[in-house]
């Protein structure tokens, strides 16, 4: 029933896919940042880091490529107007409109059916897909200026915003696993690559205005020193830092490509601070949580939590390993959210765990005629409480989930806001939706073909409506 990634079913025809002509216009929606991150580090962690690297002897920093500027296209004209609509809660099955177009690009306009202004971001007439990455990356920058895409020539790009200027094609692996620095706009963190041939057991930091790359840190003789065959870092392109991008969770893979061990690692310090051998049944991800205190696994007949200072007090969050992501409960906690497509008893269920606790909160029944394929996204940590889902590979046509992107309450009264529909029926990994939050929960990017119905996948901006 669940898809696994680079596996996805084509949606059925639907109406809207006739490309009528409509009108619309844009809004400058905007929700104002009213949560702090709970346990988020308030000091300069970089100058922190080039200290402790010192003090560690780890004199790492050094420049690797220096990748050619792309030149900017023209910057576009500016349009706002006002919304059509108030904010749609609830399970609310209107449907697509059969009017809609693919948007020209940086086009404003309005979803027909909730009035969110929505943008398209990128184009791939040219290429085979120029998308968001995943759910579970950040695809905008710490103030909002730039937002990174996976090109179809295998390279990720930079964006201006606002503008859709080109910034740079960046020359990192295709699994460079790139995250986003949490406070520094101009700078992407990264592995080297998620394989034998690529890979190593450093971290970098790429200036994307600039090119340079430079080393952070290099785990290679402490890694080596337990697991000797050790050849490479990845979190398998699942993962996140935590939200201060001060933890951080890693596998150990050999030269063949078989997993070894988890390591926990913290960057202001420099300090390896556990690894793990791998338990049996094949690993798929790991990821540190938001607060940096949980480190999660999934395995391929489990999802398990650890805490992240020493690897111990293992404990079960399910017995399988769905689509998820870790958020900040409404309380600065972390919860692991995820759809459980088991037969167990929340089966159907969209469902949130506290990883301190291990209590459960069922949010919605997708069994219940509402079947579809869904990604999570918890990374908006300046509204703990909440997430954005988008959904996919519908099994019930005209139901009230098909194919949107929703920001969903994971607590409380566990509401659903309806943010728009994506349009969107690609039967490949490449054309899943995959919408991810920006960290103060006012803009979301997701993936649509624009009902071509190919692999050919393009960014759409959604900007958030205010709500408490």
């Amino acid at each position: 029933m669940r898809n696994e990634r680079g596996s996805v079913q084509a949606s059925t025809g639907s109406s809207w896919r006739s490309r009528l002509a409509c009108v619309v216009l844009l809004a400058a929606w905007t929700v104002p940042a009213t949560a702090v991150l709970a346990n988020a580090s308030a000091r300069d962690i970089d100058a922190t880091i080039s200290i402790d690297r010192r003090a560690n002897g780890d004199e790492t920093a050094e420049r690797i490529d220096d990748p050619v500027i792309v030149p900017p296209a023209t910057t576009p004209v500016t349009t706002t107007g006002s919304p059509t609509t108030m904010p749609t809660f609830g399970f609310d099955a209107t449907p697509p409109s059969s009017a809609w177009v693919r948007p020209d690009l940086l086009a404003p306009s309005f979803d027909p059916a909730y009035g969110t202004p929505v943008r398209r971001m990128t184009t791939a007439d040219d290429t085979r897909f120029d998308r968001n990455t995943y759910s579970r990356r950040q695809a905008e920058n710490a103030d909002g200026s730039l937002i990174m895409t996976y090109h179809g020539s295998a390279r990720y790009r930079v964006y201006s915003r606002v503008a859709g200027q080109l910034v740079r094609e960046l020359s990192i692996h295709p699994d460079a696993e790139p995250q986003w620095h949490p406070t520094s706009p101009n700078r992407i963190r990264h592995i080297s690559g998620s394989d034998a041939a690529a890979g190593d057991l450093r971290y970098y930091e790429t200036d994307v205005t600039t090119g340079s790359t430079r080393r952070l840190a290099d785990l290679t003789t402490r890694v080596q020193r337990r697991f000797p065959t050790a050849r490479y870092l990845a979190d398998r392109a699942e993962g996140s830092p935590s939200a201060d991008g001060n933890r951080h969770a890693w596998i150990v893979f050999d030269a063949s490509d078989s997993a070894l061990a988890i390591v926990s690692y913290e960057l202001s310090s420099n300090t390896v601070l556990a690894m793990l051998p791998i338990e049996a049944g094949g690993i798929d991800w790991v990821s540190a949580s938001p607060t940096g205190g949980f480190v999660v696994a999934g395995y391929g007949d489990k999802t398990v939590v650890y805490d992240a200072g020493d690897l111990s007090n293992r404990r079960l969050i399910n017995r399988k390993a769905d689509h998820s992501d870790i958020a900040l409960s409404a309380d600065g906690s972390d919860s692991y959210v995820y759809i459980d497509f088991s037969a167990d008893t929340d089966a159907g269920w969209l469902v949130a765990v506290d990883l301190t606790t291990l209590d459960r909160t069922r949010i919605f029944d997708l069994y219940d005629g509402a079947n579809t394929s869904l990604h999570v996204s918890g990374k908006g940590y300046a509204k703990p409480g909440w997430v954005v889902i988008s959904t996919y590979n519908c099994k019930e046509p005209g139901a009230w989930s098909c194919d949107k992107v929703l920001a969903v309450e994971i607590g409380g009264s566990r509401r659903v806001l309806n943010l728009a529909h994506t349009y969107n029926c690609g039967d490949d990994y490449w054309t899943e939706t995959h919408a991810v939050v920006n960290r103060s929960f006012t803009r979301v990017y997701f993936n649509s073909d624009s009902g071509s119905c190919g692999i050919d996948a393009e960014v759409y901006e959604l900007t958030l409506p205010t709500f408490e």
